[in-house]
């Protein structure tokens, strides 16, 4: 009986391979830097979306190339004003010009998720999904003039359930280089990915999986936070936020940012903050070796092989914040209902990146304290007031095995805030195939290493035009 189990689900394992290498066959365009510029994906990617060096630096230089020329531009943008307006402003309305093609493009992810569980009584239950798609994000991205530029990004995800969900994931503008040396200050506003998070949140990722334990994890909880958790929950540190981030590239080697974001929400009377106070955050970086952050190579030459260098990367970064006012629902031992706050919650941590020819070793760690108040939901008295904290870290290796394979290694640890809950370890593996420049064939392992029945096997086509 167990043979006959293995063997029809190595059956539909590989028919789902053969499925999604069915579907691809048609995707074959480039998306939007790609045409504005004629060149390859890889020019800034590893294996989309990782961005290799160069491909860093021209997502910090606003979408643009590391001293860029006209010349470098193949489709010429559409000018809104003479460039003779600029010297009579403010007697004129200052120049911009806008992509003389419309800046659009898709990607889309087909997966069939082989998991195991198991129930309650210990029954192991498996399961055999084909999420065809299992994403569809629209992008728009751009430049507009000498100084401003912009990403948009639209999410279309299908539910179990036959329905689907959207969500608007990116939706910015930046102001680049308003003063001062270029690249010196960029400032960002709307939705967006926060760039304490640079390198280690899920767009800048090869993997299919997310951090989550960095990213997941939910503190609130009768003794302290036990675990991951879903939307609504308190925050460990967002992936997304909305609000306002300054940036920069000093010496060509030191990044800065700083950021006022909201916080917990919703709040009361409809608003996205649950509450009138803004949630801070700040990192500094700086990189050893290899080509510098934004772009410069001290006059050599790029190497052909451009994701390999002799580099390494080292940061620190904080997020601090208020959840006062902002009740959530927890039950004592009892199971009685108790409201919590998390008056105040703190992040510090640490990243690296260490890369050495083919290899990328990356790494992070963020330690959380939060200070939680227990109170009667009914007469709103203070029953208890206590710190907590909670310990997440990851290490990950990125391997090119030659330029259309790679394959990448991760282990990821958490440390819930409440000491009766165990330890979360992760492990997650990938081998990735780039079958053409914009069109990648995933095969990804995870596991929870605390019970042997509970993995996934995915198989993952991603295709960009």
């Amino acid at each position: 009986m167990i043979t006959n189990r293995r063997n029809r689900g190595f059956f539909l394992f590989a028919l789902a391979v053969l499925s999604t290498l069915v579907v691809a066959a048609p995707a074959s365009a480039l998306p939007v830097f790609a045409r504005k510029y004629q060149t390859s994906c890889q020019t800034c990617h590893t294996i989309f979306p990782k961005l290799n060096p160069f491909g860093q630096a021209f997502r910090l230089n606003g979408y643009r190339m590391p001293a860029e020329t006209e010349e470098m531009i193949k489709e010429k943008p559409v000018s809104l004003g003479a460039d003779a307006y600029a010297k009579m402003w403010p007697s004129a309305v200052f120049p911009s010009s806008l992509p003389s093609d419309a800046p659009f493009a898709m990607n889309m992810k087909l997966a069939d998720l082989y998991a195991s569980s198991h129930d309650e009584s210990g029954r192991t239950i498996i399961h055999n999904d084909f999420q065809f798609p299992q994403e569809v994000n629209l992008f728009s991205a751009g430049t507009l003039g000498d100084n401003f530029s912009f990403l948009g990004e639209v999410t279309y995800g299908q539910l179990p359930d036959g329905g689907s969900e959207v969500e608007i994931e990116h939706a910015q503008i930046n102001w680049d280089s308003p003063f001062g040396p270029t690249n010196a200050v960029h400032v960002k506003i709307g939705k967006f990915a926060p760039d304490y998070a640079d390198g280690f949140q899920e767009m800048w990722l090869m993997t299919n999986n997310g951090i989550d334990t960095m990213f997941a994890y939910n503190p609130i909880g009768y003794r302290g936070g036990t675990g991951l958790g879903e939307d609504g929950t308190g925050i460990s540190l967002p992936s997304l936020v909305q609000g306002i981030e300054v940036y920069g590239v000093l010496a060509h080697r030191f990044f800065y940012t700083v950021g006022m974001v909201n916080g917990m929400g919703p709040g009361p009377n409809d608003t996205f903050d649950g509450n009138s106070r803004k949630d801070l955050y700040a990192r500094m970086d700086w990189k050893f070796g290899g080509m510098g952050l934004d772009g410069d190579t001290g006059g050599s030459e790029l190497p052909p092989q451009n994701w390999r260098e002799t580099s390494l990367r080292l940061g620190v970064f904080a997020y601090a914040g208020d959840g006062r006012g902002i009740d959530f629902e927890v039950q004592d031992d009892d199971g009685n209902t108790l409201s919590m706050q998390d008056r105040r919650y703190d992040r510090i941590g640490g990243y690296a990146s260490a890369m050495l020819s083919d290899l990328n070793l990356i790494g992070g760690y963020v330690r959380g304290n939060d200070r939680l108040r227990l109170s009667d939901p009914e007469t709103g008295e203070m029953l208890d007031e206590t710190k907590r904290n909670y310990d997440a870290w990851y290490a990950q290796a990125d391997y090119v095995i030659a330029p259309p394979f790679q394959c990448s290694v991760r282990y990821e640890n958490l440390r819930p805030a409440d000491k009766s809950a165990d330890s979360l370890r992760l492990v997650n593996a990938n081998f990735s195939w780039l079958v053409r420049a914009n069109i990648k064939l995933m095969l990804e392992y995870n596991r929870d290493l605390r019970d042997a029945k509970n993995y996934q096997l995915a198989t993952v086509l991603r295709f960009a035009y």
